[in-house]
């Protein structure tokens, strides 16, 4: 998707990506992104404000930074974009681990893009086989 100064938004190198956290990024590694997302909750199905932390192959969320993380497992997991109660920027992700079905959704293009870009990668890098596959943004 080409931005206003007519690059690809979804090539953006991660070290130069933002988010929407007003946190010190200081000391995320290079296999890691954190910041605030939407999630939509599996039982009542309302979107929540949720804090995210991308760390090697898993995507964890919490209430916020300093709440008790839940783990999204990224392996062998499916990302796609989605559109889902007429929200935009969103997408989901598949877990082939536990079954379920994520749906989260950023603020806005840029947004979406790194942290589908992100996933992406952590997820290729945790493949141990055929790899080949391992990044594929439907």
């Amino acid at each position: 998707m080409a931005s206003s100064d007519g690059t690809d938004s979804r090539t953006n190198s991660l070290a130069t990506r933002s988010t929407a956290s007003t946190h010190n990024d200081e000391d995320v590694g290079p296999s890691e992104h954190k910041g605030w997302l939407m999630k939509r909750t599996r039982m009542s199905r309302k979107w929540k404000r949720q804090w995210f932390l991308l760390k090697n192959t898993d995507l964890y969320y919490a209430k916020g930074p300093e709440d008790k993380l839940k783990r999204i497992p990224l392996t062998n997991s499916e990302i796609s974009e989605t559109s889902i109660d007429r929200k935009s920027f969103a997408f989901s992700i598949k877990s082939k681990e536990n079954g379920r079905t994520y749906f989260i959704h950023a603020e806005n293009e840029m947004t979406q893009n790194d942290w589908m870009q992100a996933i992406c990668f952590a997820k290729a890098a945790g493949q141990r086989e055929d790899n080949s596959s391992a990044c594929v943004i439907q």
